[in-house]
């Protein structure tokens, strides 16, 4: 574990405490008073979209940041392809992978892929795609390259999706409202895509961030000037996210009220029971929409 400023003190397990005060924060889904939601470009070309590949039948995973496409296929120096996501570790050539297989597009707010006229084809949930077809992609769905399987899942959505009614379709409103006030904002995240993206929306809605990728530096900056609001990662690689927050919330009266919001890859109701009985104000799974993690943030700091 390495620490960044000699005079923090990191607290040991024993140290801290797990009984700590729980606060539950609702998120409305605007806030009193706040100026009018505006656009930062098109939102959704101003950050990449965070996707996640999962190898189905392994514990592989390979996450990316999507702008505007991303070339899946196999390597080949010599003829000068360089996909971005290169499936050559994991058989593809055996697989019947092509060198350019498949192509993910950005298409306004949604994703969308096609296959490139590979040898063997691409399958969408089980169905074969027509060649240098475009069709939408989801979360939680299955692509076939050849014969290599991979779940699909997004990290990080550049939008919020919303819901006029229960049978109407989802839509994505690619606007980011304007709250912060230059606020200090400490996220704690070891994913660089994710923590990236988070930054960078958290900036433009007017806050101050400031990034870190392990609980000793949260420490560290939260000891050299308290922030206003806490977001942090529920997995993080050198200590236990949570500990992080019951030590927060034994601490003065002060770091007691700080917000803290936890986000985690699941949804699972058992790790949001353990995020709240730790004292985390808002509980996040991801995938998780910018636009919905700047008003949680804003509706924290109340």
């Amino acid at each position: 574990m390495n620490v960044t400023d000699p005079n923090v003190r990191v607290p040991t397990p024993a140290q801290i405490n797990a009984n700590a005060a729980t606060r539950h924060l609702t998120l409305p889904p605007a806030l009193a008073g706040d100026p009018p939601a505006r656009p930062t470009a098109p939102f959704e070309k101003a950050l990449p979209w965070v996707i996640e590949f999962r190898m189905v039948g392994t514990s592989t995973l390979h996450q990316a940041q999507v702008r505007e496409t991303m070339l899946i296929g196999r390597a080949d120096v010599e003829r000068d392809i360089n996909p971005e996501i290169d499936l050559t570790p994991y058989n593809a050539g055996a697989l019947g992978v092509s060198r350019r297989h498949a192509m993910i597009v950005v298409r306004e707010t949604v994703l969308m892929i096609k296959d490139m006229g590979s040898t063997n084809g691409t399958r969408l949930n089980n169905v074969l795609l027509e060649p240098l077809k475009e069709v939408r992609l989801h979360h939680g769905d299955e692509l076939t390259f050849g014969g290599l399987q991979i779940q699909l899942q997004y990290a990080v959505i550049p939008a919020e999706m919303t819901k006029k009614s229960q049978t109407a379709p989802l839509t994505y409103d690619a606007t980011i409202p304007t709250i912060g006030r230059g606020q200090r904002v400490l996220v704690i995240e070891d994913d660089e895509n994710v923590g990236e993206v988070f930054q960078t929306a958290l900036e433009v809605a007017g806050f101050k961030c400031t990034r870190v990728n392990s609980v000793t530096q949260g420490l560290g900056v939260v000891f050299q000037q308290m922030p206003d609001a806490i977001i942090l990662d529920m997995m993080l690689s050198d200590m236990n996210a949570l500990d992080l927050v019951r030590y927060v919330r034994k601490q003065n009266v002060d770091m007691r009220r700080i917000p803290v919001l936890v986000v985690s890859s699941t949804n699972g109701g058992f790790y949001k029971s353990q995020a709240y009985q730790a004292g985390a104000d808002v509980f996040m799974g991801k995938p998780i929409a910018v636009e919905e993690l700047v008003r949680a943030v804003g509706t924290a700091m109340v």
